[in-house]
């Protein structure tokens, strides 16, 4: 039985994210994971191990008929996300579902209307949006203190690539999508700026395996925004040292600092000097996103009013993403509709 108070989730899927959530979530009480569905039996041993004794099912269709489930966390390849949120929907289940929800825009749409439909929360799992980093980022520029934004800088680099066949675009949307939506989510959602035009570029290949796979390890994209404000987004498979997220906001009269290596905090620097913003340091930026996005989720589900990435920001992320990818094979600039 799940913690009084607590919103009882089944987990579907427990790979390297899904595990990811499924530690970090023991230390929220808000929500509690009461059953696992993997088609591994290594990941529902795994499952066993991290979270004792729940239920656990070889398959989304048996999660189904548990008993006492009031929502799913998606943790699954993408290509899986749009059936498994159907079939959560349908069996009138809440859901939090990883990012981005859908590779087609459209899709993303479609499981939004079906959602509103059913009365049912429908969350994607943007998980920056609830990091303290960013939170703090964002109170910053959104409240004037480095004037108006001219330039925004978001790196993500990652240590290593992942297994060639994730990376091909058809399971994972290729790098472009499965890492840049974060920062293409995130960029109008610090500044309240548009993204209006894109111009992409892949730089040179380092992992031959990668590109079997159909994908590149290191790109880099420019966003014309509102107002004349530049966006540049660059992401690579190649950092070697840790996995490295950096977010930069340059404004009119100062500037605003994210990094998570090799802890997480917001600097804000202005004529007065460069400083930490109190209430921005976290040890682990990832997981104090996940737990807060999680308490986020609970508050919805029990119908409390609660900012949430909803299905429409993955819609604009992917979109974003899709031009990039257009603008690199074309050498142009390319609009966003």
């Amino acid at each position: 039985m799940p913690s009084p108070g607590a919103v009882p989730i089944g987990l579907v899927g427990y790979g390297r994210m899904g595990r990811f959530h499924g530690r970090t979530l023991q230390a929220v009480p808000e929500v509690e994971i009461v059953a696992v569905a993997d088609s591994s039996p290594e990941a529902l041993a795994a499952a066993h191990a991290d979270l004792g004794d729940i239920v656990t099912v070889d398959s989304a269709g048996e999660l189904v008929a548990v008993d006492g489930i009031a929502a799913w966390l998606i943790a699954t390849s993408t290509p899986s996300h749009p059936a498994l949120v159907r079939m959560a929907l349908t069996a009138g289940l809440h859901v939090l579902c990883e990012k981005p929800l859908a590779l087609d825009p459209a899709e993303a749409g479609r499981l939004a209307e079906r959602a509103a439909a059913a009365g049912r929360i429908l969350q994607v799992g943007f998980w920056r949006r609830f990091s303290p980093p960013w939170m703090e980022a964002k109170r910053l520029v959104r409240g004037g203190a480095i004037g108006r934004p001219l330039l925004v800088r978001l790196s993500q680099w990652d240590a290593n690539p992942p297994p060639p066949q994730f990376c091909d675009p058809a399971v994972s949307g290729g790098l472009t999508v499965d890492c840049g939506v974060h920062e293409f989510d995130l960029v109008p959602w610090l500044t309240g700026l548009d993204v209006v035009a894109v111009r992409g570029h892949h730089l040179p290949l380092v992992d031959a395996a990668v590109e079997a796979a159909g994908d590149v390890d290191n790109m880099v994209a420019v966003l014309e925004l509102t107002g004349g404000a530049l966006a540049t987004v660059d992401l690579s498979r190649n950092a070697r040292y840790g996995d490295d997220v950096r977010t930069e906001i340059l404004g009119s009269d100062g500037a605003v600092f994210v990094d998570i290596l090799p802890t997480g905090r917001t600097r804000l620097a202005d004529a007065n000097g460069v400083r930490v913003v109190a209430g921005s340091e976290v040890a682990d930026a990832t997981a104090a996103g996940v737990a807060n996005q999680a308490r986020v989720f609970a508050a919805a589900v029990g119908g409390a009013a609660a900012d949430y990435p909803s299905a429409a920001a993955s819609t604009a992320a992917v979109r974003v993403a899709r031009a990039v990818e257009a603008a690199a094979a074309s050498g142009d600039a390319v609009p966003i509709a």
